[in-house]
């Protein structure tokens, strides 16, 4: 594909990259709620979850295309990793393996020319992950917010969620004939229809015989979209929670950006964050920006005014700083199976959004929900208080007891098992033959 047409770039400061992973295996969960497709699950050659040789495709072009842009184009990266004082891409990823799988081959598509000479094989861009457990820019649900998701989870299952699955019974009657399994609209658990979905996903991008009609795999991916946007992102508030310190994260890189008065200069500054996550997580954004999706052949939803994403799908978020004017921030969309795109923000007043209003955006939808760690009651303990000296000395005491009581079990520890050790040693000399 040719690079786009070069476009003046002298205002870039930085471009923010949201991707979501490319094409997977199904879940494991896949084999025993649909054993009718037993033969497309075992043709896959990857573990559950993971990425597919497709899927490795899909973000090696959407790196290649950054490339193109960024690069080729525009001439605002460094075309190689070789010979810099600074890397100047950030990559980093949900810590699952399809998403860290994505972010590592989305960087041999940015970078090309990355193939050590000695090892034969494309060097990985290096890739920051948190602990799951720890990530609250990219996946706060699986900590802080579980409990809070779980509750809200449970509300949407038990009222709206069994209703939408009421209206589609005759969809999930076909889908459980197929599956050789029953789908039960009142007693299966919804995560099951996902994990069947997103199974007839994959096998649609594997090139697999579906195991469904057309029509009944359009239906599914439908309800299951809807479901899905219901569960997770239904109301402001949801969508607080789910993004959790990635707007904040964002907003506090684009400003970095606009400050920077001489970023030619700045041998420390990133010019490009890529991120890469699931599709709630671009869907969140969407929905607190107000950029709403349209991708033709993809599920719909009508209550939201969006479509579903294809894999592999990238928001761009270009900051741009005039010299004459405000700084501004500029919004494309790019999928494998599209051209890239310039999108205007419904929430903005303009296409080449103020980046005070893109700040207003997001600021007013938090404080009107209130901020996710409020709403998830994450409230970590505070820096000891010792460091700013408001210790009492009663605690203070009682400190240094203890430290003393760790320290003497700590090196009486140590000597016993050095003792222990060389008793070892005596007991079982090396005797050569």
């Amino acid at each position: 594909m040719a690079p786009p047409a070069a476009e003046p770039s002298d205002s870039l400061r930085a471009v923010i990259a949201l991707s979501t992973h490319g094409s997977r295996a199904p879940a494991q969960a896949a084999a025993s709620l649909c054993p009718e497709n037993a033969a497309n699950l075992n043709a896959y050659a990857v573990p559950f979850e993971q990425l597919t040789d497709k899927g490795m495709q899909q973000m090696v072009h959407a790196g290649a295309h950054t490339r193109d842009v960024y690069v080729q184009s525009k001439h605002f990266l460094s075309p190689t990793l070789k010979q810099k004082k600074h890397f100047d891409a950030y990559f980093r990823a949900d810590p699952s393996h399809s998403c860290s799988q994505s972010s590592v081959t989305f960087g041999y598509g940015l970078y090309p020319d990355s193939t050590s000479t000695t090892l034969g094989f494309p060097v990985p861009v290096p890739v920051v992950m948190q602990l799951l457990s720890n990530e609250h820019d990219i996946a706060v649900t699986h900590g802080p917010c579980r409990e809070t998701l779980d509750a809200d989870l449970a509300r949407f299952d038990a009222g709206e969620g069994k209703k939408l699955f009421a209206s589609h019974a005759s969809v999930l009657h076909q889908l459980g004939i197929a599956c050789g399994r029953p789908f039960d609209v009142v007693q299966s658990p919804s995560d099951d229809l996902s994990v069947i979905a997103d199974m007839l996903r994959s096998d649609s991008s594997q090139g697999l015989r579906s195991i469904v009609p057309p029509n009944v795999a359009d239906d599914v991916q439908g309800l299951e979209f809807n479901q899905m946007l219901g569960r997770y992102l239904g109301s402001p508030r949801q969508v607080t929670y789910y993004l959790g310190g990635f707007p904040d994260l964002m907003l506090s890189q684009l400003n970095k950006a606009a400050e920077n008065v001489s970023p030619a200069n700045d041998a420390s500054q990133y010019k490009l964050y890529a991120y890469t996550g699931h599709r709630q997580l671009l869907h969140g954004m969407g929905l607190l920006v107000g950029w709403n999706f349209h991708f033709d052949g993809q599920a719909q939803s009508t209550k939201f005014n969006t479509s579903a994403l294809p894999a592999g799908a990238t928001l761009y978020f270009e900051l741009h700083a005039p010299s004459d004017s405000s700084p501004v921030v500029e919004t494309h969309i790019w999928s494998p199976q599209t051209n890239r795109t310039r999108v205007k923000l419904t929430k903005c007043s303009s296409i080449a959004c103020p980046l005070s209003e893109f700040t207003d955006i997001i600021d007013r939808h938090i404080q009107h929900t209130t901020p996710w760690q409020e709403l998830c009651q994450y409230h970590p303990v505070n820096q000891d208080s010792s460091i700013d000296g408001t210790m009492s000395e009663p605690q203070s005491n009682h400190l240094v007891i203890l430290g003393t009581v760790l320290v003497a079990l700590t090196l009486f520890a140590m000597h016993s098992a050095y003792t222990r050790i060389n008793q070892f040693r005596r007991q079982s000399q090396y005797r050569q033959l």
